[in-house]
């Protein structure tokens, strides 16, 4: 229990020593060049709760093909940190300030470092450790999440199948999840590639069970320049509207004097990045890379701030009309 706790203030460890089955750990990185080519690195661990079925595994998503590489590794290869972020997945290192890796199959390789500058995570503290707020000290949560860092400067380069890809003066978004499963549904949006200069959004919202009910929660941050604007259930934050009409979505939430208004367009390359299951991890998300999304910030309704992103990633996975009908209903 005292291990457990302590790892609350540290979203960015691992959590998962003394977990029960099924249990699943992941970090995902977004990198993007300078000239706009991105791709997602993610590192983690996976353990089934029905079959015997464990291990550690690589996942890239390379935005410009579509292209999804899986790659597992013996669990006996997976060494994390509890107090930091610092695990290690055969030769490949992960780590609060950059990326080592070194993957080489017959059909796909990935070499290079990439180091992070000025990074801006979600603050944690006593009252708000992460992003999740409260929910975080709630042991019986299906899924956790964290965001270690909003917006980061790169530097490095990776080779990409023997094609050098340059990341100097390139920009970075970090966040990571651990428990049992995935939510049913969700929808999630982020962007750091705006009109203005660091700009940052993360926004995502989930069916979240509890006790036998469910109840849509959801997560908004919204970084500009060094001002973080925080938008939670747990804040007690109010969607006044969400809709999905084909490929738009609109997205409306009020805290005190404060509305944010979210436009989503989503892209039309789609990569499908492997999730937990009940007895692996399965190809089952749709994730763009090349979204489009606007937002409005409204203060006693007079904007005081709008900007749009034409690179944002996204992904709408699971029984939306059930996540719009509980969204709605708040």
């Amino acid at each position: 229990m005292i291990r457990w706790l302590k790892g609350l203030y540290h979203p960015e460890a691992f959590h998962g020593v003394r977990s029960r089955s099924p249990y699943f750990e992941g970090w995902y990185h977004k990198i993007v060049s300078k000239d706009r080519r991105s791709i997602v690195i993610i590192p983690g661990m996976y353990r089934s709760g029905v079959v015997k079925n464990e291990f550690s595994f690589i996942m890239v998503f390379e935005g410009a093909t579509g292209h999804v590489h899986f790659e597992k590794f013996p669990i006996s290869e997976f060494f994390s940190e509890i107090d930091r972020y610092d695990t290690r997945i055969g030769k490949n290192h992960f780590f609060e300030n950059g990326i080592d890796i070194n993957i080489k199959t017959s059909n796909f390789s990935l070499k290079g470092s990439i180091n992070f500058e000025n990074q801006n995570p979600w603050p944690v503290t006593f009252k708000e450790p992460g992003c999740m707020g409260w929910y975080n000290y709630m042991p019986i949560m299906e899924c956790y999440h964290g965001i270690l860092s909003m917006h980061h400067s790169l530097s490095g380069s990776l080779s990409l199948n023997n094609q050098q890809v340059d990341f100097n003066d390139g920009i970075g978004y970090t966040e990571k999840d651990w428990g049992k499963n995935f939510p049913q549904s969700w929808i999630w949006v982020q962007a750091n590639h705006f009109r203005k200069n660091k700009i940052s959004l993360s926004a995502s919202i989930a069916r979240i069970p509890l006790l036998g009910t469910q109840f849509a929660g959801f997560i908004i941050g919204l970084l500009i320049e060094d001002r973080f604007y925080r938008f939670t259930t747990y804040r007690s934050s109010k969607i006044n509207h969400l809709s999905l009409q084909k490929d738009k979505i609109e997205w409306v939430v009020k805290q005190k004097e404060l509305t944010l208004k979210i436009f989503i367009l989503l892209g039309k390359k789609t990569g499908l990045l492997f999730a937990p299951d009940s007895e692996d991890m399965i190809e089952k998300v749709e994730e763009h890379l090349d979204s489009k999304v606007r937002f409005v910030l409204e203060k006693n309704s007079k904007i005081i701030f709008e900007d749009e992103s034409d690179f944002a990633a996204s992904e709408v996975v699971g029984d939306i009309e059930a996540l719009l009908k509980l969204a709605n209903s708040n």
